[in-house]
């Protein structure tokens, strides 16, 4: 779409060619700014125009071309320019006049666009007037956050009711001897998923069994990723785990799953051969049923199941249920009711279409203009031609023209792909096409972007956060056709896949199992059109590959993360000199590489793919000027920049050891989330100049081998989370955190605190809403409700000496979640009144009263010897070594003593060995 082209040009513009030294741009500065001004035009004409008339103007395709013409002679001028920085040779001068040549031909092609655009438009460029998206300045969030208030747990649901009364009865009280099957057959957008959910959330579920696996399908499945994703749901993914093959995945899914009653749910089925692949992994447990439920658009899979399956048909709602729905999501004033009736009525009962309708019409606020064009809209459709696809369009034609870029851009990401928050915000920045806005940085105006799509439920969330702020998110398979589609037809997105060739389009999404961008395959004249690179192959390893093609010197982002690479990284990535977002996974030294020529590089992310090779880089990457995220491996060393480096926001991680200088953390005075990884003993006050960063929210410790680690006298005012890892200091030295005013998350990992016993004093953690201890040897912690006045959750994970979860947490009338994982049966007992004292304390709903959450329960033995790796639902190696065979057939008494008493065995023997194991790792840390 031209927006972007245009807007991306702007960027370039007043972000790069206004920032260059100042004693080179002197003889073109005034033209760079006359650009600025038409740029500027041109962007306002696109965006009225696309609001007046929704669809392109006549226009657009030319302003599109020129812009794009522009944007690549600018950038080619500007390559020989950082190239002959670079020599500092004589030849810098003659380059910058050709920039000046650049821009000056740039501005009489915008002026004679302009002309024509005067000859067919007798309004100019004031495109002012009624229009039925007459609410531009209210129809995008201002300020915010990615908070997430609301989970699936709280999620309304319309008319719902019988099927999940349904779905539960045939989930608790299957009817197969053998095994049964849920199927949830529907159209797509219909509320399957939705359904499955509460359903899965259910208490009588969670109640019945003791494992639950959640997995997503999708129609390009990938059986590697299925079977990772259902043990996530089981036990934590270790890189042990994720480099299984497929065969040791089966064998431990299905060990894990033995002699265990579980729930497995797949999302998305589309055909048999996915229930064919995995069915293997589910073992028949003796005198247990255990269901699997599914969902799928296509009734033949689930016929083809009837056999042992209950079929459940998901029907459209009915008038009533439509409004119901309709009326959750806007506020419909009386006057409005009759149109939103009709609005709800047209959307044929399908959830999905109803709810995207409904959050559409709320940006609106109110407008009866646009209530009516949107009835009228709906009226005039056919619904045999596809009217839901139809429905969900319009939602997406009346979006602002920056609105339009964000939703286009989901469409280089695979269908039903999860999508991390911040590589989407960094992805968006770089790309160029959000407008700056006044007192806001673009990750803001990029968060703002995202959270009005949420809100119009045109992007899902997917994950949260410890703390309730959005992960990642997806969109629904419905509106991803849809993205994709408009994209395409914009020229804007090109899919390359095994039945899809490559195309030179603005952004390269490479969805094969090969690298498709070759010197034949590019073409030797496209050299301003291909912007973006976003591999999304599998398993995919580089020995070589040779990048510098003449398609790809204007190149902008490049997505190399899920490359693994062998040899430190591609040739001729450095020689990208317009790169501004780079992500590698590779091993080997980086030395050799000069990313210091990157200049316009915003975002770099590198990491390992093979822990026992870790990267070697460069000391001095920070200098780079315009870095603004920059990611790598805790072994990598990193010097901070010498001179201040204003830009740069987020660092992970950033080394310090015992002999290298103090860090000077003024040095980088913007910095927003830090991750610190110290080794070797260091001096008290090393890390002092961090109370310099007023502007950090994310602080993160992480200790190697260190004698003695000694914390800071002060820490940022503005801290609002701190995670400590194997840090081992004494729980007196908390009361440095307890005064941060800020702080609203504490993360305590791996004995990050360690000592018997922990006594928080009053007037401490004012404002901390979560608090996670994992692994601790924590036994007596004494708590009072005045010690976290408004603490919302508390985590806890493998603290196996802590017997009690204070009672004062179901006394706090803000607690909202207790989560016991992997701790003792003591300890998870304490907790099974809080949920009712809590709600007959502060007098409650039960959908607002305090959640308690176990997530396995370690394993204690007759003798009390406690094992450091059992729980309920991860099963130690040697315990099950009973056969599939066996514990199939095992119907008979006889057959089911003997796999007890043989299970019970390897427990025995497994704990002995691992309690003194314990013994040995107590008495070292006590040395320590």
């Amino acid at each position: 779409m031209a927006f972007v082209v245009v807007t991306s040009l702007l960027d370039m513009v007043e972000q790069h060619l206004l920032q260059l030294n100042p004693s080179l741009i002197r003889n073109v500065k005034e033209i760079i700014v006359s650009l600025s001004h038409k740029l500027c035009t041109l962007q306002a004409f696109l965006e009225e125009s696309r609001e007046k008339i929704n669809r392109p103007h006549a226009m657009e395709a030319d302003i599109r071309g020129v812009a794009a013409q522009i944007e690549g002679e600018i950038k080619s001028v500007m390559r020989k320019v950082y190239q002959a920085a670079n020599r500092r040779g004589m030849y810098v001068f003659w380059e910058y006049y050709d920039l000046s040549m650049a821009l000056e031909q740039a501005v009489t092609n915008i002026e004679k666009i302009e002309s024509r655009i005067l000859v067919q438009n007798a309004n100019d460029f004031s495109y002012v007037g009624s229009s039925t998206n007459d609410f531009k300045e209210d129809n995008v969030m201002v300020g915010g956050s990615l908070q997430y208030a609301s989970d699936i747990e709280n999620e309304i649901i319309v008319g719902f009711d019988e099927d999940i009364e349904e779905i539960v009865h045939m989930a608790v009280h299957p009817r197969s001897i053998e095994r049964d099957i849920i199927s949830i057959v529907g159209e797509g957008g219909i509320g399957k998923t939705t359904l499955a959910k509460v359903v899965f959330q259910d208490q009588r579920i969670t109640a019945c069994f003791e494992i639950r696996a959640w997995v997503l399908v999708s129609k390009e499945y990938n059986l590697k990723e299925m079977l990772i994703g259902l043990l996530r749901c089981i036990m934590p993914i270790t890189r042990d785990i994720s480099n299984m093959d497929e065969a040791q995945l089966e064998e431990k899914l299905c060990r894990s799953l033995m002699g265990k009653r579980y729930l497995i749910f797949l999302d998305d089925v589309w055909t048999m051969e996915v229930w064919d692949a995995i069915k293997r992994c589910f073992p028949h447990n003796s005198n247990e049923r255990n269901p699997i439920m599914l969902t799928t658009r296509v009734v033949d899979v689930a016929e083809h199941l009837s056999y042992f399956c209950d079929i459940k048909r998901m029907k459209f709602q009915n008038l009533e249920n439509s409004w119901k729905l309709f009326s959750m999501k806007v506020f419909c004033p009386p006057a409005l009711e009759k149109l939103g009736r009709q609005i709800s009525s047209q959307c044929q009962g399908l959830p999905l279409a109803i709810i995207v309708i409904a959050r559409f019409l709320a940006a609106t606020k109110g407008s009866l203009e646009v209530w009516r064009k949107v009835a009228e809209t709906l009226k005039e459709m056919d619904w045999a031609d596809d009217k839901t696809s139809k429905i969900l369009l319009l939602s997406y034609d009346y979006l602002p023209s920056q609105l339009k870029a964000c939703f286009l851009y989901f469409g280089v990401f695979p269908r039903n792909c999860c999508i991390p928050i911040k590589k989407l915000i960094n992805l968006w920045v770089a790309e160029g096409f959000l407008k700056l806005e006044k007192n806001k940085s673009l990750e803001e105006v990029a968060e703002n972007c995202l959270l009005d799509l949420t809100n119009r439920s045109l992007v899902q969330v997917d994950k949260v956060s410890i703390d309730g702020k959005m992960k990642e998110c997806r969109i629904h398979d419905r509106l991803h056709e849809i993205c994709v589609k408009e994209a395409e037809k914009e020229n804007i997105v090109r899919i390359v896949d095994e039945t899809h060739a490559l195309q030179v389009y603005r952004w390269i999404s490479c969805q094969s199992s090969h690298w498709p961008i070759t010197q034949a395959s590019c073409g030797e004249n496209m050299s301003s059109e291909i912007h973006s690179i976003l591999f999304f192959g599998k398993d995919f390893y580089f020995s070589k590959c040779r990048l510098v093609y003449s398609c790809l010197k204007v190149l902008t982002v490049l997505d190399l993360s899920l490359v693994k690479y062998l040899h430190g990284m591609p040739s001729g990535i450095t020689d990208l000199i317009h790169l501004r977002y780079l992500a590698l996974s590779t091993i080997g030294s980086l030395y050799k590489f000069r990313l210091l020529k990157l200049q316009n590089l915003q975002t770099l992310i590198v990491c390992s793919w093979m822990e026992e090779y870790p990267l070697q880089l460069a000391c001095d990457i920070l200098d780079l000027p315009q870095l603004r995220h920059l990611r790598l491996e805790k072994r990598c060393s990193q010097y901070l920049p010498s001179v201040v480096r204003e830009n740069l926001q987020t660092l992970y991680w950033l080394k310090v050891t015992s002999l290298e200088r103090k860090p000077n953390f003024r040095m980088v005075p913007n910095l927003k989330e830090l991750g610190i990884y110290i080794e070797g003993g260091l001096l008290p006050g090393c890390v002092d100049s961090l109370v310099h960063l007023h502007l950090l929210e994310k602080l993160k410790f992480e200790i190697g081998r260190v004698e003695r680690f000694c914390l800071p006298t002060a820490f940022p005012s503005n801290l609002k989370k701190l995670t400590f890892r194997r840090s081992y200091l004494p729980w007196e030295k908390m009361g440095v955190i307890g005064k941060l005013q800020q702080l609203e998350v504490l993360k305590l990992k791996d004995f990050a605190f360690r000592g018997p016993k922990w006594e928080p004093i009053d007037g401490e953690f004012r404002v901390l809403k979560v608090l996670l201890i994992a692994y601790s040897d924590l036994k007596q912690w004494n708590v009072n409700v005045c010690h976290f006045p408004v603490l919302e959750r508390l985590i806890l994970r493998n603290c196996w000496d802590l017997e009690k979860v204070p009672d004062s947490f179901a006394n706090m009338r803000t607690m909202k979640l207790i989560e016991l994982g992997n701790c003792t049966s003591p300890l998870v007992a304490s907790t099974n009144q809080f949920s009712s004292t809590n709600m007959l304390l502060f007098k409650k709903m039960p959908d607002e009263a305090l959640r308690v959450r176990h997530v396995g329960t370690k394993v204690e033995l007759p003798n009390n010897e406690i094992s450091e790796e059992e729980n309920v639902e991860s099963s130690e190696e040697e315990i099950v070594e009973i056969s599939e065979e066996e514990s199939a057939e095992s119907s008979n008494n006889e057959k089911g003593l003997k796999a007890q008493k043989k299970a019970l065995k390897a427990l025995k023997r497994n704990a002995l060995r691992l309690s003194k194991l314990k013994r040995k790792v107590w008495r070292a840390l006590r040395r320590k």
